[in-house]
């Protein structure tokens, strides 16, 4: 069965690629976001799934993720937990790797931001100092 590859954004910063097999990537998804999963659509070739249940499970705030959201979207939503980084989907809807490209893409993102709901947090004042 054909392969794919993702990249795996942490809470903490650390990332990650694995590899799926097409076809078969719900649980590497759930796995990756420790949970429920939902997606975001960043283009026609790049999706992102969250923790779909990542408010009421008390997930850490994803800096880069979060940025990754304000960058397509123009709005500053916090996303909570890890994410992965998948390649679209096909024709019959199944979840897609990505290029090579877009792998190396993703490893090297390192841009983040504090959604301002949580510039109250003690827990980011390091953040808003620099």
């Amino acid at each position: 069965m054909k392969q794919g590859k993702a990249v795996i954004i942490k809470a903490n910063g650390a990332k990650e690629v694995v590899t799926f097999t097409i076809g078969e990537s719900y649980k590497v998804l759930s796995n990756a976001v420790e949970g429920m999963i939902e997606c975001v659509r960043l283009a026609e070739d790049t999706d992102m799934w969250c923790n779909e249940n990542g408010i009421a499970e008390g997930r850490d705030l994803n800096l880069m993720a979060s940025a990754i959201y304000n960058e397509t979207f123009g709005v500053a939503n916090p996303i909570l937990g890890n994410v992965i980084i998948t390649g679209g989907a096909d024709e019959e809807g199944e979840t897609l790797g990505l290029t090579e490209e877009q792998v190396q893409k993703w490893l090297a993102y390192n841009k983040a931001i504090i959604p301002t709901a949580y510039f109250a947090d003690p827990m980011y004042a390091e953040y808003l100092n620099r």
